[in-house]
């Protein structure tokens, strides 16, 4: 044979018996692989960059600000965090943000959006963070470079005020839910590394007492708390049973609409300042004189951590307050005014005693505002409010229906259960409440579209409802009004959203649009209801 064909011939076996080998044996992963071409990548554009890989992660960081740096560290710390949070690949497309002015850039912003930071747990035992952003905030940071710094000591810690880039290969990445109007302009693809900026505005460590005090601060504003009736830590037990006997109306013979039941709240309720429904659910308040004639302040919150003053940069920034919509000074008057038009002032201080109460009837029809405590409404039913808002009205509002015979049957949150009942028909009111009555320690996640068979309902995971619990009982005592214990009032979550609906199938099947608000946890709540007569 010609030695030329016998030597190809060897070659092409050896070729083969080599890519068998290469088969049987791999020697690299996908993980080696995009480790390797981060690293080629952060090499190409950003050599300065590679002193400041992180081995935990293998991701890189670009320190763009130190932040506050007399203010405490975060690393190692139990904490809950506020934080903006953008998103980009490495082209610099962005897949996520809760900047507002990004987002109208990207097309992308909507009004039903709450453009906030995220409010996340991030501790030594489990974290609601994404893995990345975690790693870079739990941590000390191993940094051998920043930008317009000497001397860099080599451990950076974040803090109040830190601006971070985080390059992470898409194995810590577990991206945090963009629904509800944070999308950006691509979808972010997987297997693909992440460029993330990453804003620290504060922290804390009990935010049940934080939403607490806010809740407080909101009432003195705007008519002033009443401390006469302020929750006490101990009850006694014939008090218990009384409540028990009342929320069940097991004590209750009447079964007729029309047999009204002694109102024993006193006259001085409807005196302007806020008061407590129950005497023991602390946080849980209601201003009886509410009427749209008068509008709330809805800065009674300025000096709260979350209206983000910046130091660094020499401006104060009123998040809040960003957008098309609640940047308009006359929006407030211009719902107040439509309220007033559609349903009226709602009762005198001199008609209290001559109105109904919502117990003279076994259901009673509801209209509400849901907002937010810096005004931002995330939900309603009323058809003038939505065209103020929003511009147009999907679908016709609807009243909703609650039962005062059996108010806890009601799948409403706990605040409107045990507030409503307490109103009279044709009246206004306002009800300021925690979360620990409201959404708790899950929120809800905002969503722009869903499809279902069923009616869009909320349900709550026991498992992060126990652990909110924890947090309520460590501030409110454990036991506390009894209000957890075995389950007695159990949990029933506020059916919400915009709720606008398109039948396009048969009368089994609904196609379900929903265009609702993120709530955060620990998210203190205001509604403006009226009760029809």
């Amino acid at each position: 044979m010609n030695r030329f064909f016998v030597g190809v011939t060897l070659s092409l076996i050896a070729v083969v018996l080599l890519a068998v080998s290469c088969v049987k044996e791999p020697t690299l992963t996908f993980k080696d692989i995009e480790q390797r071409s981060l690293k080629e990548w952060i090499t190409k554009y950003h050599p300065e960059l590679l002193v400041n890989y992180q081995e935990e992660g293998g991701y890189y960081v670009e320190v763009l600000d130190r932040g506050v740096l007399d203010s405490a560290s975060i690393a190692g710390k139990d904490v809950w965090l506020w934080y903006d949070f953008t998103g980009r690949d490495l082209e610099g497309n962005i897949c996520e943000t809760r900047d507002w002015k990004l987002a109208k850039q990207l097309g992308t912003y909507t009004d039903y959006t709450h453009y906030v930071p995220s409010f996340r747990f991030c501790g030594e035992e489990t974290s609601s963070m994404m893995e990345g952003t975690y790693l870079a905030t739990y941590n000390k940071l191993n940094i051998g470079y920043i930008a317009g710094v000497e001397s860099v000591e080599g451990e950076f810690e974040v803090r109040y005020g830190t601006k971070l880039r985080l390059y992470l290969p898409s194995s810590i990445i577990a991206t945090e839910s963009a629904d509800g109007g944070y999308e950006g302009q691509y979808a972010m693809e997987e297997n693909k590394p992440l460029v993330v900026e990453l804003h620290i505005y504060g922290h804390v460590a009990n935010p049940v007492a934080y939403e607490g005090e806010r809740v407080e601060a909101f009432a003195q504003v705007n008519g002033g708390l009443c401390e006469e009736h302020k929750a006490v830590k101990e009850e006694s037990e014939e008090a218990k049973a009384r409540r028990r006997r009342i929320m069940s109306r097991a004590d209750d013979q009447s079964t007729e609409e029309g047999e009204e039941e002694v109102d024993t709240r006193p006259l001085e309720f409807f005196d302007g300042r806020w008061h407590q429904p129950v005497d023991t659910m602390e946080h849980l308040l209601v201003n009886y004189a509410y009427s749209p004639t008068k509008s709330l302040d809805f800065n009674a919150v300025g000096a709260d951590t979350m209206k983000y003053d910046n130091p660094m940069e020499g401006i104060s920034e009123n998040i809040y307050a960003a957008g098309d919509v609640y940047s308009r000074s006359d929006l407030d008057s211009r719902i107040n005014a439509a309220l007033v038009e559609r349903f009226g002032a709602g009762i005198s201080y001199d008609e209290v005693l001559e109105a109904d109460s919502v117990k003279t009837k076994n259901t009673v029809k509801v209209w509400y505002i849901g907002r937010f405590l810096d005004g931002f409404i995330f939900d309603t039913n009323i058809d003038e409010v939505k065209e103020i808002i929003y511009g147009k009205v999907e679908t016709e509002g609807k009243a909703l229906s609650f039962s005062t015979r059996d108010p806890l049957s009601n799948e409403y949150i706990l605040a409107w259960n045990y507030a409503i009942p307490t109103l009279r028909r044709g009246q206004w009111a306002a009800i300021l409440s925690v979360s620990t009555y409201a959404y708790g320690l899950e929120g809800q996640t905002g969503s722009t579209t869903s499809t279902t068979t069923n009616s869009n309902q909320a349900y709550y995971d026991y498992a992060n409802y126990y652990n909110y619990m924890n947090y309520m009982n460590s501030y409110y005592g454990y036991g506390y009004g009894n209000m957890y214990n075995n389950g007695y009032y159990g949990y029933n979550p506020y059916y919400y959203g915009y709720n606008y609906n398109y039948n396009t199938g048969t009368d089994e099947s609904v196609t379900v649009t929903t265009t609702s608000t993120e709530i955060q946890a620990f998210t203190p709540l205001l509604f403006q209801v009226f009760v029809e007569k």
